[in-house]
């Protein structure tokens, strides 16, 4: 049995994610225990106010599971896409007026986008 290692910014997302679902999950309890409270005291009704009392929900407590989702998601493609420690990216600065192998000019470019076309026509 092999064992993975998980990410630590993919474990701080996962982490985040349960948060805000456990936060979303207490938003709409008492979304729903607020909106009922409203009903009894008969300042709102439903008929007429659906769009107000999904709208209430929706600001409250929806979002959050949104955001969850997102989050949880962000942590399972870095955990997907992490392999093995994380790679170091070093960044090699040129010296003024030097000239890198690398460098080419435009025409060179047209020239081989073109011998590619015809060397990729059917």
């Amino acid at each position: 049995m092999s064992k993975k290692k998980i990410h630590v910014l993919s474990i701080v997302l996962y982490v985040l994610a349960g948060l805000l679902t456990l936060y979303a999950a207490w938003a709409a309890v008492e979304s729903h225990g607020y909106i009922s409270s409203m009903m009894e005291q008969n300042q709102i009704s439903v008929s007429g106010s659906e769009y107000d009392i999904v709208n209430f929900y929706m600001a409250n407590s929806a979002q959050y599971v949104l955001f969850a989702v997102i989050l949880g998601t962000l942590g399972w493609m870095l955990q997907r896409n992490a392999s093995g420690p994380a790679s170091h990216v070093t960044f090699a600065r040129q010296q003024a007026g030097s000239t890198s192998s690398n460098d080419r000019s435009v025409e060179s470019d047209g020239e081989d986008f073109e011998e590619w076309f015809r060397n990729n026509q059917n």
